[in-house]
């Protein structure tokens, strides 16, 4: 593989409009939360205030420590040698998911049963599914040197990926049929 030939590539978790479906679902139940509060302290009026403020503040963590879950995104980065997985909330944080030496791969093959149970093979430590909820065409690899953890990750390929890992370490590529 020519060391200068670098590959990025984001896929959401899922689509526009089932994330729109989610988010709609988020806010009643942060609505539904809130109310719990507001019926508690209507029976309670005595301590009225001092529950709506404090639901309100709870409220308000709520949606801080949650409302960057529903927009996730993968991205499957491939430079110098490294194959990396990335989960991105809210196009703003990120948590790496892998990072491994494409000389290294164990198995890049179709996501399907036979491949799966033969990934399986390799006692894997992690799984890490790295595809949208639409995928049709989904891959795995298996990573893991003789000191690191086996891990097992599925991920969505287009064809320049699959012929940048086929170039990187073609022993361990199984072709599509």
């Amino acid at each position: 593989m020519n060391s200068n030939q670098t590959y990025e590539k984001v896929v959401k978790q899922c689509s526009e409009k089932k994330q729109n479906k989610n988010k709609a679902l988020a806010i009643m139940g942060y609505s539904v939360f809130f109310a719990i509060w507001l019926v508690i302290g209507i029976f309670n009026l005595d301590i009225l205030v001092p529950l709506a403020v404090t639901g309100v503040l709870c409220t308000v963590a709520l949606i801080l420590l949650t409302w960057k879950y529903l927009d996730v995104e993968y991205e499957y980065a491939l430079w110098y040698g490294s194959f990396e997985v990335a989960k991105i909330y809210s196009k703003k944080s990120r948590k790496n998911l892998l990072s491994a030496e494409t000389k290294e791969l164990l198995l890049i093959a179709p996501a399907t049963e036979e491949y799966i149970s033969k990934a399986k093979h390799f006692e894997i430590d992690k799984e890490v599914n790295a595809t949208s909820a639409e995928s049709d065409d989904s891959w795995i690899l298996v990573t893991g040197d003789k000191d690191e953890p086996r891990i097992l990750v599925y991920f969505e390929a287009d064809e320049r990926l699959l012929g940048m890992l086929r170039a990187a370490n073609p022993s361990v590529f199984v072709r599509k049929i």
